[in-house]
């Protein structure tokens, strides 16, 4: 976490079970450089993340 205050944030990764390939949630990241999950429901373990382009 850095010093520099979180006040932006967008989404730059959808996070997907790697079961199921279904969305659990977006990881953003924070005009300071911070990267936070931001979960659909519970937070899965077993995930992998893709990014948003890739997704369109």
């Amino acid at each position: 976490m850095t010093p520099k205050p979180r006040l932006t944030g967008e989404p730059i990764m959808r996070i997907l079970c790697k079961k199921t390939d279904n969305l659990v949630g977006f990881l953003y990241q924070w005009n300071n450089g911070d990267l936070q999950p931001a979960w659909l429901d519970d937070a899965l373990a077993e995930v992998r993340y893709e990014p948003i382009s890739d997704a369109a």
